[in-house]
């Protein structure tokens, strides 16, 4: 009589221990992280080497938060990032600063050893840099640009990800996280190739 009660109660333990699903939002952040990463990022570049260091912490900061998502370990003991916004400030300096301030995020998250727990904090910390850095990146590409417009979906992904970062894990935000994936990956194959 009494395995049946006492079953009923290691399933329930088990539910209540699960961990929350985060794949929508490291799907997103892949996607976003490979999406700014494209070379025509530079191709009309004012200045190559600065937006290429703008790229590239972007890219970075995006692949280290679906690692976050994962439940992944950070490998950034030290600031990535030190010679990206050396580089990056002197082509724009607002973006050099938040590069800069996105290298001292990344080192105090693995230092602190931030997981998927702790992702909801990095998206609405890190939101304020990624904002500054892609509005440079826009300002660098060119306003106009496809990558442009690939960039400012990025952030206002991003930006509503920092706004509703309590409903994450929400079925409602993983539809609005796939759908915006899906129009990363469209706004992605129609950038130039090569």
């Amino acid at each position: 009589m009494m395995r049946f009660p006492a079953q009923g109660l290691a399933v329930l333990l088990l539910a209540a221990c699960s961990a929350p699903d985060y794949t929508a939002a490291r799907d997103w952040a892949r996607t976003a992280s490979i999406a700014v990463d494209h070379p025509s990022a530079t191709a009309q570049a004012v200045a190559r080497d600065g937006t290429e260091a703008m790229r590239d912490a972007l890219s970075l900061t995006l692949a280290a938060l679906a690692r976050m998502a994962d439940d992944g370990v950070l490998p950034y003991p030290e600031d990535p990032f030190v010679a990206l916004a050396t580089r990056a400030t002197a082509a724009d300096t607002r973006g050099g600063e938040a590069v800069a301030s996105l290298g001292r995020t990344l080192r105090r998250a693995t230092r602190s050893n931030w997981r998927a727990p702790q992702v909801r904090t990095a998206i609405r910390t890190m939101d304020p840099d990624v904002q500054a850095l892609a509005a440079a990146l826009v300002r660098m590409a060119g306003e106009q640009t496809a990558y442009a417009v690939l960039v400012r979906r990025i952030a206002t992904d991003h930006a509503m990800m920092a706004a509703r970062a309590g409903d994450l894990t929400d079925d409602e935000m993983g539809r609005s996280l796939r759908a915006a994936e899906d129009s990363l990956r469209r706004g992605l194959a129609a950038l130039p190739r090569g």
